[in-house]
């Protein structure tokens, strides 16, 4: 019975998983053969090392991009090597009804107008290699109109594969190699385990294992050289792609680049972390920041689970209002060491793939107005780089978004197009450069890391004329699996969230400062992240990353190997983790009217005395 019952679902995870590649295959357009400008524009072409763009490939793009207005193209050879090919549909996140996609590509050629690279501040080499073009693309594409710009080109001719390289390509494309490697080890594990239970179902198992990358490719524009290769002997064939690109030693000039700034930065870190973090936190207070009770107790003490860097923090639970806090806080320094490297420097590509991919979010936040209001002039303050702006375009076309944040990131967000203006800063400081501008404030997953969130609101009342509206998103510290998970229920974010407060708080100080809730969303507000940001919290705990300039250990081939073995235990767990927020985090959202986050929709009512 076990035996049929993991062959079912073996062949199934096959079939499936197939389908969905094949989907994103066979969505990709292709150039037409015989297209051609009339007159030319100007586009800038690189092209990676080994590849060979042809004048009618050159021509056909510049025309097609012409045709679909678009000012980048990232060109697909029709005959990728094949391994180059599953990695490409694999990580590639097509457009759809939730946003524009990521638009990673292959790394092949890229055309691109000259005024995306001035935008970009990216001077256009002619030629580089191929895991240095698909960083390049992923960064320049953020300024380009459409930021996925994907396309066929049947005459592109790319060399032969170098599998010492892939590595680096997956690390270009923002991919965390080995949970990559152990995810592509649960099927043939599960062949295995299939083969010592039933050995008749472990070779129907083993034949649909080997027809995959069939299912994925035939019938579609892409014909993958080596597609035989791949398939028919895949028992072998993965193994021998795995070891390649887990030994692979080669380093993209990016690497390279990265490995300097690490150097760098662990100067810095040596040198603070040996005077001690324990400066870094404020005296603790004996009274709710919120409320003003002295009924405190501690809810939990964590460390910094997502980058561990030293220190441990401690969230007070007040037992008069229900507000959360971080006590003691950290100082204005705490928050600069504790911050840096992780939305810029060494963090800054980490943190673009996981707002890229918040495209879904983004929309249902900016749809939240459309029974309230039409905005004219949006105002995102704790904006980024505006990912929120750029998505909540597709809902309000007409609107001209602002942004507002302390980084040098908000600066760039303005390269990018994705907002008017960037106004850089703290919020409370710039008010009175701001008032009379604004109709539409937003504040998503903002308030909770400000030192002072009475002054944030204040300054929200006092920029919005009468009947404008301020929308918040934050946490739900009332959410009941919040409990269960205790430190690694990834909201209490710690050091980063210093206030969790509960809606009905929330509600109430914004009444205070004439702004009306007038709508609120929490089931619908609800991300489907729990379990799977657990259990990723979880074992990066047995397997952290050494690279880190903090790190007090340093990588060897024993602990990199260790690495890999715990992340081929946790894979299956975090795919459980998605399995189990769909099916119990989304369940119990919709029958308790609870998520793990809410969303209140406020009208100021009366103007307030400046």
């Amino acid at each position: 019975m076990i035996g049929i019952a993991l062959a079912v679902l073996l062949i199934a995870g096959l079939v499936l998983n197939g389908l969905r590649l094949r989907g994103r295959a066979a969505a990709l357009p292709t150039l037409p053969a015989d297209d051609a400008p009339a007159e030319e524009p100007a586009f800038h072409a690189i092209v990676a090392e080994g590849v060979s763009l042809d004048d009618v490939s050159r021509r056909a793009a510049t025309a097609y991009a012409y045709r679909q207005a678009d000012d980048i193209v990232d060109l697909i050879p029709r005959d990728l090597p094949v391994t180059a090919a599953r990695d490409l549909v694999r990580h590639m996140s097509p457009p759809d009804a939730d946003g524009p996609g990521n638009g990673l590509g292959p790394g092949s050629a890229l055309l691109v107008v000259p005024a995306v690279l001035e935008r970009a501040q990216v001077p256009g080499p002619e030629a580089i290699a191929t895991a240095d073009l698909i960083g390049l693309a992923r960064r320049i594409k953020h300024y380009a109109r459409d930021r996925t710009g994907l396309v066929i080109a049947p005459a592109l001719r790319v060399g032969p594969d170098d599998l010492s390289r892939r590595r680096s390509r997956l690390r270009a494309s923002g991919t965390i190699v080995p949970v990559d490697l152990a995810l592509s080890l649960v099927p043939y594990a599960l062949l295995v385990a299939e083969a010592i239970i039933s050995w008749p179902l472990a070779l129907v198992a083993l034949a649909v294992f080997c027809l995959q990358p069939y299912l994925i490719f035939a019938g579609t524009a892409l014909r993958p050289r080596g597609l035989h290769m791949a398939a028919l002997p895949r028992p072998l064939y993965d193994p021998y792609v795995w070891v390649r690109t887990a030994g692979g030693k080669w380093r993209s000039e990016a690497e390279k680049h990265d490995a300097t700034a690490r150097a760098e930065a662990r100067e810095y870190y040596d040198a603070e972390l040996a005077k001690g973090v324990d400066r870094f936190l404020e005296p603790r207070r004996e009274t709710c920041p919120w409320c003003g009770s002295g009924e405190l107790s501690v809810r939990l003490r964590s460390p910094d689970l997502v980058y561990r860097k030293p220190g441990t923090f401690t969230l007070d639970l007040c037992g008069g209002c229900g507000h959360t806090f971080q006590n003691p806080r950290l100082t204005p320094a705490g928050l600069d060491f504790y911050y840096r490297d992780f939305y810029d420097g060494i963090g800054a590509a980490t943190a673009e793939t996981i707002f890229t991919t918040s495209s879904h979010d983004y929309l249902a936040r900016a749809r939240m107005l459309e029974p309230a209001t039409t905005p004219k002039r949006w105002l995102d303050v704790g904006s980024g780089h505006a990912h929120f702006c750029a998505a909540a375009r597709e809902v309000w076309p007409e609107t001209v978004f602002d942004g507002l944040d302390q980084g040098a990131e908000i600066e760039e967000a303005a390269r990018r197009g994705w907002i008017a203006h960037a106004h850089r800063g703290m919020f409370p400081d710039l008010v009175g450069g701001l008032q009379g501008i604004y109709d539409v404030v937003s504040m998503h997953h903002y308030l909770e890391h400000t030192r002072d969130p009475y002054a944030e609101l204040d300054a929200a009342a006092k920029i919005l004329p009468s009947g404008g509206h301020l929308l918040i998103e934050l946490p739900d510290p009332e959410w009941r699996l919040g409990r269960m998970f205790g430190k690694y229920w990834m909201p209490w974010f710690q050091p980063q969230h210093q206030h969790m407060m509960p809606i009905e708080n929330l509600k109430k100080v914004l009444a205070d400062r004439g702004l009306a809730p007038v709508a609120e969303e929490r089931a619908t507000a609800h991300q489907h992240n729990d379990f799977v940001t657990a259990a990723y919290l979880w074992f990066a705990g047995f397997a952290p990353d050494l690279s880190l300039p903090w790190s007090s250990k340093r990588r060897t081939p024993a602990r990199r190997m260790w690495r890999g073995m715990v992340w081929t235990v946790g894979v299956p767990a975090l795919l459980t983790g998605i399995v189990l927020d769909r099916m119990v985090g989304g369940t119990v959202a919709r029958r308790t009217g609870r998520g793990n986050a809410y969303r209140v929709l406020a009208r100021k009512e009366d103007a307030l005395d400046d």
